[in-house]
């Protein structure tokens, strides 16, 4: 009978991983966490980081040869294509643009766990970021800066190496391969497999190759982008693992101080490196001689903040939605237990008087919920008090219930919610593109990037917890189901 029980506890703890079609949950262990990081297939992936790295180092030689050679190759393309042709590019160019690559960021969030969501699109942020301080670094010029007659309507006033298009693209669908690899529904299907892994890599290809087609970038600066974008993922996803990270682990980053120090001071170490980068790099003879190909192409409106140096710091600024983000879960994490207090210490009391109990007269179905409501009703036993385990599964696996979250009262708040936590998004919009620089890149840049992501993931994330979890009272009634 006491492993019947056990069982229960047990189910108690991975109601999640049995009810969620999405995802393939196996729990691990909290202090084998790090020891089980490296996959099976490590050589394969180390053998891909390394071919990677081996692009990056050696783009100093074929940077220029493959800058040139770009020129002619886009002009020949160019010249051989039809106008349905390029605009076909044109439309693949922008769905790689950081605007529309929030589709895979929102499908992620809506379909996957706390962890796995935040982590992606923090990597996803980190890219942005790392090939913006890179473009200031490398000071590279755009292959329609040289050649006028490459422009085809895409106007970017930003160096162009590495691409950001294909470190972010790289990045984005490689990572989606391997979220949704691990899922139940295709963990051993291996057809199925491929055919999304070369679907996936067959996107890539298509919007890297738009970017040289349309003479936005040259053949190293997008080679030197997807090799960027396949290391970062690889080492995120594949090599140290971070989708798997238990709860437990996962919420020492937010919950106790000397980590939060740490991340803190990096976060504070990041910034200085992204601000000291526009002084350190002074690329003023890049913008003295491009200046009017800009002006002359896209316009003499097309805004300062995102020419030469000053794109490249926009791009880094979203080192502020990383900050953001970090200390909008900080505060998530306290309001969230101090929503729902549970007692592990009372709860494993209550587990124990029920292993205690003479419950020889009670029939055990097979129905395993059926049999823990018998003995809970029996004996008026109230299971008030859950585990932290338990507790923090729920919160992990939020989307998995969604007869609260689709109730049409609940979705006007979390409308009301969304809508106050993209408030700070109208400086944005309000100050215009002609103000002074400094008042840009404080109040229509820094402010937004900061503010926009630490409301969605302290307040916005908590409310929606609290609709789609309910009151105390649904909550430990959902726990106690199975």
């Amino acid at each position: 009978m006491n492993v019947e029980l056990q069982e229960l506890e047990e189910n108690n703890k991975v109601l999640i991983n049995q009810n969620s079609d999405i995802e393939d949950k196996k729990p691990i262990n909290d202090n084998n966490y790090l020891k089980n990081t490296f996959c099976k297939n490590i050589k394969l992936n180390i053998f891909i980081i390394i071919i990677s790295l081996i692009l990056i180092i050696l783009e100093f030689f074929y940077r220029e040869p493959l800058f040139n050679y770009s020129l002619e190759f886009e002009k020949t393309w160019q010249e051989n294509s039809s106008e349905t042709a390029i605009s076909t590019f044109k439309f693949f160019t922008k769905i790689g643009g950081e605007y529309l690559m929030a589709v895979p960021l929102i499908i992620i969030f809506l379909f996957f766990t706390l962890i796995k969501s935040t982590i992606y699109i923090q990597g996803f942020l980190f890219c942005l970021q790392f090939h913006s301080m890179m473009k200031i670094w490398y000071g590279s010029k755009r292959p329609f800066w040289e050649n006028q007659n490459l422009f085809k309507g895409i106007c970017d006033g930003g160096f162009g190496n590495p691409s950001g298009h294909s470190v972010s693209t790289s990045y984005l669908y490689l990572a989606l391969f391997i979220y949704y690899k691990e899922t139940k529904i295709l963990k051993k299907k291996f057809i199925i497999q491929m055919a999304i892994l070369l679907f996936c890599l067959g996107w890539i290809i298509v919007i890297l190759l738009s970017r040289i087609i349309l003479g936005v970038h040259s053949i190293n600066q997008v080679i030197y982008g997807a090799a960027m974008g396949i290391i970062i993922s690889l080492f995120f996803f594949k090599i140290f693992k971070l989708q798997q990270m238990p709860v437990s682990y996962y919420k020492k980053f937010y919950r106790e101080n000397k980590y939060i120090f740490i991340i803190l001071l990096l976060f504070a170490v990041l910034i200085a490196i992204t601000l000291m980068n526009i002084f350190l790099f002074n690329q003023d003879f890049q913008k003295d001689k491009y200046n009017s190909i800009i002006d002359k192409l896209c316009g003499e409106n097309y805004p300062e903040y995102r020419r030469f140096n000053f794109d490249g710091l926009f791009g880094s600024f979203v080192v502020f939605a990383m900050l953001g983000m970090y200390i909008g879960q900080i505060l998530f994490w306290y309001l969230i237990e101090n929503k729902y207090k549970f007692n592990e210490v009372n709860y494993m009391n209550n587990i124990k008087q029920i292993q205690e109990m003479n419950i020889n007269d009670i029939k055990f179905s097979n129905d395993i919920k059926n049999s823990k409501n018998e003995i809970i009703n029996k004996n008026k036993i109230e299971t008030d008090n859950l585990s932290q385990d338990s507790f923090d599964d729920l919160i992990n696996h939020w989307n998995t219930n969604r007869i609260y979250i689709c109730d049409f009262k609940n979705i006007l708040k979390l409308i009301a919610v969304l809508i106050i936590c993209l408030l700070p998004a109208i400086l944005f919009i309000a100050i215009k593109n002609d103000s002074d620089i400094i008042i840009i890149f404080i109040f229509k840049l820094g402010i937004p990037m900061l503010l926009v992501p630490f409301l969605i993931y302290s307040f916005g994330f908590y409310f929606l917890i609290k609709i789609s979890c309910g009151p105390k009272e649904t909550l430990l009634k959902r726990l106690q189901e199975i």
